[in-house]
């Protein structure tokens, strides 16, 4: 029997008035607090005058932008034909090549590819643009430091590289590109192929194709060196018609690469929580992480962010009454600061507590100054030792990154999340387009 029912068992009225004076304490017996949903709460950490965190010019210089680039409007807008906008987008790139006019190009590609249109002329018009997309071009005027060059991406409807398929072109200066949720596009759970090309004067590229929105679940990775091309032209079980978001990376000249797991002990942080009252692990907890989160779900509204995310699985014991499943979350931003160091903020706090008679009441306790909030110094003292053990072997660096579980070419976004350090003299990097 679940605990939710045993919970409703109690609400007969004489047994709970004898269990609350048996136990002297009452919780709510009303039917109308009983519920079977789980509740989550967020809040941000306060600033701690010892540990300030980023300053407004280390997040100017660290903030990094994720926005779909292309929506359906862009793809079914206004224009005669698909192969004259196409036309016209290209001619645009070819007097003035920028960043502005390529994202013309990626969009003209994809009104096309979008309806699966199979005609020879549209075809070789198509490629034409790829091609020209990937030549290295530099800015004429009005476009200072754009040098065309790209990674370049491909994610099709079926096998082997046929069918409706959408492009996406990472051109010059941006470290990464996605796809928050292919429902917008009508290409969700329907990929079965995908390709991956990086220019001969870029280091590489990394694709990631994700089983859920927002980049969580199951993913398949490629992998492009310089030059190279690779591809999927069949997806297994594993993933065959379960995409619903991609990420697409540029690979940076002097990365170091760790999976989280391998730096921060979970021991450590199972011990942590041991330590709080009433508190006791449920289990491993969870290094992950939170790309660019919209504040759906309890999740913060940090759209520019890339997070790590550790869920820790807890039980709450609570005073003459069942225990609680629960879990405690952490969202830490990595950045760069200005002397090239890289530094750890423990930027919010939450937790989510199992449906129940009282979940608000323990979710009340979770969120409480005795609570999580007792925590924060901790974590922020394991968080230093971290970034400080790093600086000192390495290092100045000039950004860094996320990576989904442990960089493999299949995995799930629970496994781990791995961290990407690219060595150099600190500069304002690209957006993310």
């Amino acid at each position: 029997m679940k605990k939710p029912e045993l919970e409703l068992l109690l609400i007969d009225c004489d047994r709970l008035r004898a269990l609350c004076e048996r136990m002297n304490r009452c919780y709510p017996c009303a039917i109308d607090a009983a519920s079977d949903q789980p509740q989550n709460r967020l809040q941000r950490v306060k600033n701690d005058p010892l540990q300030p965190g980023p300053t407004p010019e280390d997040v100017r210089k660290n903030l990094r932008y994720l926005s779909r680039p292309f929506t359906l409007s862009h793809f079914f807008g206004p224009y005669d034909s698909a192969e004259e906008q196409l036309r016209q987008a290209i001619k645009q790139y070819r007097e003035r090549p920028c960043v502005k006019t390529s994202t013309l190009v990626d969009l003209a590609i994809n009104r096309a590819g979008v309806g699966d249109r199979s005609d020879e002329k549209l075809l070789q018009l198509i490629q034409e643009a790829k091609h020209l997309l990937a030549a290295k071009l530099k800015a004429k005027k009005g476009e200072k430091g754009f040098q065309a060059d790209n990674v370049t991406g491909a994610i099709f409807k079926d096998s082997d590289f046929h069918g409706s398929s959408l492009f996406m072109n990472l051109s010059f200066g941006g470290l990464l590109t996605g796809y928050v949720n292919l429902s917008d596009f009508h290409f969700n759970d329907v990929v079965s192929s995908a390709q991956l090309t990086a220019s001969p004067d870029e280091v590489g590229g990394r694709l990631f194709l994700f089983q859920n929105a927002r980049f969580f679940g199951r993913y398949v990775g490629l992998d492009a060196n310089s030059g190279q091309s690779t591809s999927l032209s069949s997806m297994d079980s594993f993933m065959n018609d379960r995409t619903s978001s991609v990420l697409i990376y540029r690979k940076s000249p002097n990365e170091i690469s760790s999976a989280l797991s391998s730096v921060v002990s979970t021991s450590t942080i199972k011990n942590l929580i041991s330590s709080q009252k009433k508190l006791s692990p449920r289990g491993e907890p969870v290094l992950t992480w939170d790309l660019f989160p919209d504040g759906k779900d309890g999740h913060p509204n940090e759209t520019g962010k890339m997070y790590i995310y550790i869920r820790i699985p807890v039980s709450v014991a609570v005073d003459h009454w069942f225990d609680y499943d629960a879990e405690i979350r952490y969202w830490i931003y990595l950045y760069i600061d200005q002397n090239g160091q890289l530094q750890a903020s423990l930027d919010y706090y939450g937790a989510w507590v199992e449906g129940g008679l009282i979940t608000s009441h323990v979710l009340d306790g979770l969120m409480a100054p005795d609570g999580i909030p007792s925590s924060i110094d901790q974590v922020r003292n394991l968080l230093a030792t971290a970034t400080s053990s790093v600086n000192m072997l390495s290092g100045p660096f000039m950004s860094v990154y996320l990576l989904p579980g442990r960089n493999e070419a299949k995995g799930n976004t629970d496994d781990d999340v791995t961290v990407v350090l690219v060595e150099g003299t600190p500069q304002p990097p690209g957006p993310i387009l």
